[in-house]
């Protein structure tokens, strides 16, 4: 291999080493502070939740801000989302929680509603478990339970939850005898803040797939 064209590996090489791609980074919200919270939820805007039928695990992220709407609960007032279960049998499992971004989490509130809004269950904080890239709780909705209604719990705010993430890391190495592929193990300590904004998400399991 002539000089040039080892140089020309080692710069192609140092650019491939070098290109990552970063997820956005938002810092947890501390604070909530909206003009005006009403006493009800609104069902009528809810968000469905019907399976696309091509898909055994249907997923939608929605988002969690200070332009979302407001109910007070428990003296506080909180944001909140509302999602239209699927149809009695049409689901085996449904999956609501918040996204586990990079510095931030929502801390959820799961609350089931029948038809009139009316609520029907609700779960203690040891459902809620942290699975891979989500904090959220599982259920299977009874033939009563229309809505789902997702708010911040306010409790943890201000507090952290640590994990340690493990990955791998790639590096291509020019030996005098061509590119080889260097492959590291790494672990690295997240720290993430619950946030009063940030991603929920819903998954639906399906009943079976066609």
């Amino acid at each position: 291999m002539s000089r040039t064209s080892r140089l020309a590996v080692l710069a192609g090489a140092g650019m491939l080493a070098g290109c990552t791609t970063t997820a956005v980074s938002f810092p947890p919200s501390l604070t909530y502070a909206p003009a005006t919270c009403a006493d009800g939820v609104d069902t009528v805007s809810a968000l469905s939740l019907v399976p696309d039928k091509d898909k055994a695990i249907w997923t939608r992220d929605d988002q969690v801000s200070a332009a979302s709407a407001c109910i007070r609960r428990g003296g506080a007032a909180v944001p909140y989302l509302v999602y239209a279960l699927p149809p009695a049998g049409s689901a085996r499992m449904v999956e609501v929680g918040a996204v586990l971004e990079p510095t931030r989490v929502v801390s959820p509130e799961v609350v089931l509603l029948d038809e009139a809004g009316n609520e029907t269950r609700s779960f203690a904080r040891e459902s809620y478990m942290f699975r891979p890239g989500l904090y959220s709780v599982q259920f299977v909705p009874a033939a009563n339970e229309r809505f789902a209604l997702v708010m911040v719990d306010p409790a943890p705010i201000g507090k952290t939850h640590d994990t340690i993430t493990l990955g791998t890391s790639s590096t291509m190495v020019y030996t005098g005898f061509g590119v080889s592929n260097w492959t590291a193990g790494n672990e690295a300590m997240m720290s993430r803040g619950f946030s009063y904004e940030g991603t929920m998400r819903a998954l639906v399991y399906r009943a079976q797939a066609d």
